[in-house]
């Protein structure tokens, strides 16, 4: 079974420390204030966690050993990273619902676009990792669908409102998270497969 210990090193190399773009609507709390995202926890998310809109002073206050229990308990843990089978696949799905927030949705695509046997029910696409998701992915070969889903990956970060500010950090972010993942697939057969789950959701919009 995958390890959070495994992955968090990957997400504490990723996540920084304190910042406080304008362009990266995850720095302003639900008042509009200009507050910032530090270790990777952003402040639109943590409110959620602490019942209010944070402070400059409650974001800088945010710990790296903060950030790794809030991954664990919010991230990991409620969506099933302990249930995947796969450390590969759990570290790219989990990395994205934390960067992104729609992991096991993208997850859920995925497996009904390329993996889903004849007849088999379609997976609820609704980012719940629950039993049906579960024993999905858990039924497929890692060397396959990471660089899948890496490519659907790649496609929400191109779709975002602000994909012209952030796409370059993204997709190095992403390229090095296939190469940790999937290293004995060539980097020819990653690029390929990525780009044929971009190019058959483009057909099927």
């Amino acid at each position: 079974m995958a390890n959070f210990e495994l992955y968090a090193p990957i997400v504490r190399y990723w996540e920084g420390g304190y910042q406080n773009n304008p362009k990266d609507g995850g720095n302003f709390n639900s008042l509009g204030q200009l507050v910032g995202t530090n270790h990777g926890i952003s402040a639109r998310w943590y409110e959620s966690v602490i019942g209010r809109p944070p402070t400059k002073a409650d974001m800088m206050a945010i710990t790296k050993a903060k950030a790794k229990e809030l991954f664990r308990v919010y991230f990991w843990d409620a969506q099933g990273g302990n249930d995947i089978n796969s450390q590969a696949i759990a570290n790219t799905i989990i990395d994205h619902e934390i960067n992104a927030g729609n992991g096991v949705k993208l997850a859920q695509e995925c497996y009904n676009d390329w993996f889903k046997k004849p007849f088999e029910e379609r997976l609820k696409e609704d980012d719940d990792f629950g039993d049906k998701t579960s024993a999905a992915i858990n039924s497929v070969d890692p060397n396959r669908f990471v660089p899948l889903y890496n490519g659907y990956r790649e496609r929400h970060y191109r779709t975002r409102s602000n994909s012209a500010e952030f796409i370059d950090g993204w997709l190095k972010r992403l390229k090095a998270f296939a190469i940790q993942n999937s290293t004995t697939i060539s980097m020819f057969t990653v690029v390929a497969v990525a780009t044929a789950g971009i190019i058959l959701y483009r057909l099927t919009q």
